[in-house]
């Protein structure tokens, strides 16, 4: 159902329920962010609460930018969960922090990780002397949309996929024109705009939180889920409600993540969550599905390796053997996504030389389902009914 409560009411509900334990459904989140403490630069830990983090060290005190970020991680969780966190010197930028050469970057986690972690936000909090560019955003977070791209293609190579949600810095917001994530040609990353800080920063946990609590199904805007656990958002230094329609919806067209009101609710929503590029994995939710998928399809075929098929006389795989390796496939992923996509397809082509090259090709369609970004309402008056 979909709230229509207070944003205060809805925080006091998340408060309530802080200490209850989150079951990991398709995704364990990443923070990768800049760190104040010595101790704590260069250093990944696995939190799993936010008492837990306090207590490890990201207090609002001595770590006041992560702590942001985690506590509003947890905060719109509603409990407990794991979550890695690792930080950087407020030197490294976040194209520095994704490049895949980098072993103190991003590439350390998910290394670390063994494949666990599939779902991170980058950001940074760099020093007072730093300077920006005089673009819209932070020239640091087109560049870390570009960069990131060998990494992410890399952890799919290995049958671990990652997603990215980059901190939209902004640096001037009356800068035209301002950069279109949608033309990044990268949607293994999108861009967060907007956040509950009045600091030009991003809300990245709000989002990672989102993503963890409900399925690879689900978008991070599901009007179902209800507003979000902030009561106050903004854009650069402008609180949201200054923004016209207009102007929110160019930002959305443009290609950010970014938050929203809508009509009948009190409270935030996350918009389209778009990624940056056009391409069949434009929104989060079909990377995420189909990052998913991967991981079961390989899951299921590893135990094949080094086996053995039987072969017709024509040199074709046995039809039987085919099959086989198709139902079971097809049987993990419906187990474990049916209630996620619309439908799923294998085919194991029989007209392969597997003698020769021992590789066998596996071709596995998913099917998404379809989502509600518009909807159309016509309505008038009319003579009869």
């Amino acid at each position: 159902m979909q709230a229509t409560g207070t944003p205060k009411v809805i925080v006091n509900v998340s408060k309530g329920n802080l200490q209850r334990q989150v079951p990991v459904l398709d995704s364990t989140a990443g923070i990768i962010g800049t760190a104040k403490t010595s101790s704590l630069i260069g250093k990944i830990q696995t939190v799993y609460s936010y008492d837990d983090a306090v207590e490890k060290g990201y207090t609002e005190t001595a770590e006041p930018y992560l702590h942001r970020h985690i506590k509003e991680f947890y905060d719109e969780l509603g409990g407990n969960q794991e979550l890695w966190v690792q930080g950087v010197e407020d030197t490294m930028t976040m194209e520095q922090m994704v490049t895949a050469t980098n072993a103190n970057g991003l590439k350390k986690m998910l290394t670390l990780s063994q494949g666990r972690v599939n779902i991170v936000f980058v950001s940074r909090n760099p020093a007072d002397s730093y300077t920006p560019g005089t673009g819209f955003l932070d020239s640091d977070v087109e560049k870390a949309v570009t960069k990131s791209k060998p990494l992410c293609e890399y952890q799919q190579s290995i049958n671990r996929p990652v997603r990215l949600l980059i901190e939209g810095r902004v640096a001037n917001l009356s800068a035209n024109p301002l950069y279109k994530p949608v033309d990044g040609e990268n949607t293994f990353a999108g861009v967060i705009l907007g956040g509950s800080q009045k600091d030009n920063s991003a809300s990245g946990g709000l989002a990672l939180a989102r993503a963890c609590k409900y399925g690879a199904h689900v978008k991070l805007g599901n009007g179902q889920n209800g507003v979000l656990s902030i009561t106050q958002a903004y854009i650069g230094n402008r609180v949201l409600e200054e923004f016209t329609p207009t102007e929110l919806d160019n930002f959305s067209d443009a290609g950010y993540i970014l938050l929203h009101r809508r009509d009948g609710a009190a409270g935030y929503f996350f918009g389209i969550d778009k990624m940056s590029g056009k391409d069949d994995f434009h929104i989060l939710v079909h990377g995420r599905l189909i990052d998913k998928a991967q991981r079961l399809a390989a899951a299921t075929t590893t135990p094949f390796l080094e086996t053995s098929v039987r072969m017709e006389a024509n040199g074709n795989i046995h039809a039987t053997d085919a099959k086989y390796i198709e139902d079971l496939i097809k049987s993990q992923i419906r187990s474990n996504m049916e209630e996620q996509i619309s439908g799923v397809d294998v085919i194991v082509p029989v007209e392969q030389d597997i003698i020769n090259t021992s590789k066998l090709s596996v071709q596995v369609k998913i099917q998404p389902l379809g989502y509600l970004s518009w909807i159309v309402v016509n309505l008038g008056l009319t003579k009869t009914i």
